[in-house]
């Protein structure tokens, strides 16, 4: 199985997600671990594993190693004297060239399993490795690149453990990482694809602003704004986009001003893609689902982590799209209206942090914004209310001193929020509705409004003062 075909991939993914006897097995296994610990479960496994991951035959080693996986949850603590052997051996499984696919697979599974145990020998007292996150690294960027999707995927996911667990540790690497990482983007089909772009999403939230230092962004970023065009001109509905444009988000957020020299290609595909699949919902009257205003969502939370990213540089970007600049607004503006709430819940989290970080962009529209957000301080849909309720926080932050803008709409805020404040919100049953975190919001938001102007909420305070200082409390 070393063929990597596209008639295969919806075969090789039918394989790898069916629950079959031998995941059966070894989740019970997992659960027992758990559930009994160390003491009553090696005394009987340990022979047996020792027996399995000696043995001359791939397929029977490969049954000891996802065993030794399964375990390493429950057994973590007494598996610890073992690994000194362990860890060489899989590693030893997983980088000889004429390995089964699935020997391969499961053993960088397994590997990071124990990667708490890899990660405490760089720093160890007694016997320190300050080599073996690299020497892992190394081992998964081969892998990484191997023919085989099986392999391809588990390497992936196995390197995005290792992320979240190393975070900085993994500083050093970064360039050659980088670079096998592209080069896998050139050889991967749509599974393998989808992986890797979450791979470099997770390096990006745990390793943070270090991924944007000197040329590693050259490295990266080009590759994947090309990856965007080049899909997007097929089928702007490709579902690669989705992971595509969340990695950029979380990269333009954690890089801040590195992210720059792609800002304007990266603003406006997103932009291309929101205009896109409107005009493309508006065709289909009622006939879509709500998923498949999936790209609009993925490219608005891409615009609010250039916004969150650049900083105050955002107006300067909105104004150099000769495309988009004249157009931007009355965009956000169509958005905070889509009847798809997921779209709303996003488009009021970028006009909330347009609010903070880049005001002048939406001053000229401000009202028909704010007017927007009250229409959906509803709590049916919470995720949207809650959203909804920020922003206008987040702008009577910025009218502070400036009460005028406000004042048309202050009436109308109030009396949203106290039906928040004081649980008097229904759902689509008439019951009554508590919605975790909304009071709280309805609070700060409440008292930010007040220091707008005292007068916009003195002569309700009566009416809502007990929810609001019941919400405050609930504010960590």
């Amino acid at each position: 199985e070393d063929s990597d075909d596209d008639d295969d991939d919806d075969d090789d993914d039918s394989e790898m997600n069916e629950w079959s006897v031998r995941k059966c097995s070894a989740a019970s296994l997992d659960s027992m671990a758990n559930l009994y610990g160390a003491e009553d479960i090696l005394v009987h496994l340990l022979p047996a594993l020792q027996e399995s991951l000696s043995h001359s035959d791939q397929w029977i080693r490969e049954a000891g190693v996802l065993a030794l996986g399964a375990i390493a949850e429950g057994c973590e603590e007494a598996m610890k004297e073992h690994l000194g052997q362990l860890h060489p051996y899989l590693m030893t499984q997983l980088t000889t060239p004429d390995t089964l696919p699935q020997l391969k697979s499961i053993s960088a599974w397994t590997l990071c399993r124990y990667v708490n145990w890899a990660i405490d020998q760089v720093h160890s007292q007694t016997n320190p490795q300050p080599d073996i996150i690299g020497k892992m690294t190394e081992a998964l960027m081969a892998r990484i690149l191997d023919p085989n999707r099986r392999v391809q995927i588990a390497s992936c996911s196995a390197y995005g453990v290792l992320i979240e667990s190393a975070g900085d540790l993994m500083c050093p690497y970064l360039e050659p990482v980088f670079q096998t990482l592209v080069r896998a983007m050139g050889m991967y089909q749509t599974r393998s694809m989808m992986v890797l772009l979450d791979t470099l999403g997770t390096m990006s939230d745990y390793i943070g602003h270090a991924i944007g230092e000197e040329n590693l962004p050259s490295i990266y970023i080009p590759p994947l704004l090309h990856m965007w065009t080049t899909i997007a001109k097929g089928n702007p509905f490709d579902r690669t986009t989705l992971p595509l444009m969340e990695t950029l988000a979380s990269i333009a957020l954690n890089i801040d001003i590195s992210f720059q020299p792609w800002a304007l290609e990266t603003f406006e595909n997103a932009m291309g893609v929101i205009e896109t699949c409107l005009m493309y919902l508006s065709t289909q009257e009622d006939n879509y689902d709500d998923e498949d205003a999936d790209p609009i969502i993925c490219a608005i939370d891409l615009l609010d982590g250039m916004v969150e990213g650049l900083d105050g540089n955002f107006p300067a970007l909105v104004a150099s799209s000769t495309r988009y600049n004249e157009h931007f607004l009355a965009l956000l503006h169509t958005l905070t209206g889509h009847d798809v709430p997921g779209v709303r819940m996003s488009a009021f989290a970028l006009m909330g942090d347009l609010a903070r970080q880049a005001p002048t962009v939406i001053q000229d529209g401000l009202g028909e914004l704010v007017d927007e957000a009250i229409t959906n301080i509803d709590s049916i849909q919470p995720s949207v209310c809650n959203n909804a309720v920020w922003a206008i926080g987040e702008i009577c932050v910025k009218c502070e001193g400036n009460p005028a803008p406000l004042q048309p709409y202050a009436a109308d805020i109030v009396q949203n929020l106290i039906s928040l404040l004081m649980g008097n919100s229904v759902n689509s049953e008439g019951h009554v509705m508590s919605v975790p975190g909304l009071a709280e919001n309805a609070a700060a938001t409440m008292g930010r409004l007040a220091k707008v102007s005292p007068n916009f909420v003195a002569g309700d305070l009566g009416r809502f003062l007990p929810g609001w200082c019941d919400g405050m409390t609930k504010i960590s």
